[in-house]
């Protein structure tokens, strides 16, 4: 038993990588709902939805990815190290190209709970940028079939001045798709959640001037 489950977690945490619980289908993008006017007699009251309508995702994919497990150790009884290589692609809010990646992770699974925690490194093809990715993942497998699907969240950080400037500070959430031969598919948007993104990068200059 312990074996099986060692080779469908490699698997899946392989796949890329981070604790929300989404479902990543177009079905998810909502609208602000519209306010509610009830009329009673001559008076009329208009109640205002709430703040928060549910998990709001970017129209389009931020990041597509396919992953190859290529190793596991396994650790003790509960966990393993899972290490992966993968090639994506970015395609950014506001960008104007397609960016093509590499990429290369490596993190803890638990073969109790189907999670992973991790860290990826995703490189431009002219190895000219970088990003750091943290990624999580929670999955879900069918033993019969070796295959398996996980909600996956991703926060990148990046000194990047170039095209993957945006991403710094970006979480992306989606799903994973988990194949029987070590191999998976990653789909991740923008989460919008109404907040702008801040740049925490701040200079020794201007540390010390404060």
């Amino acid at each position: 038993m312990v074996s099986s489950l060692i080779s469908l977690t490699g698997a899946a945490a392989a796949i890329l990588i981070v604790a929300i619980i989404i479902m990543a289908t177009s079905s998810l993008l909502t609208a602000p709902a519209a306010a509610t006017t009830i009329t009673t007699g001559n008076t009329s009251t208009t109640t205002m939805p709430p703040s928060s309508t549910g998990i709001q995702l970017s129209q389009q994919p931020v990041y597509q990815e396919q992953i190859r497990n290529i190793g596991l150790t396994l650790i003790n009884q509960t966990h393993l190290q899972i290490t992966f290589s993968g090639s994506g692609t970015f395609n950014l809010p506001n960008g104007t190209e397609t960016i093509r990646t590499t990429s290369s992770a490596s993190g803890m699974g638990a073969l109790i709970d189907n999670d992973f925690a991790g860290q990826e490194i995703l490189t431009t093809e002219d190895g000219s940028e970088s990003t750091t990715a943290r990624v999580y993942e929670l999955a879900r497998f069918n033993e019969q079939e070796g295959t398996g699907k996980g909600i996956t969240i991703a926060t990148f950080h990046t000194n990047s001045t170039g095209m993957l400037a945006p991403l710094d500070g970006m979480i992306l959430a989606g799903i994973t798709e988990l194949y029987p031969d070590g191999t998976g598919s990653v789909t991740l948007w923008e989460w919008q959640n109404g907040i702008p993104l801040l740049n925490m990068n701040i200079t020794a200059e201007e540390g010390s001037s404060s």
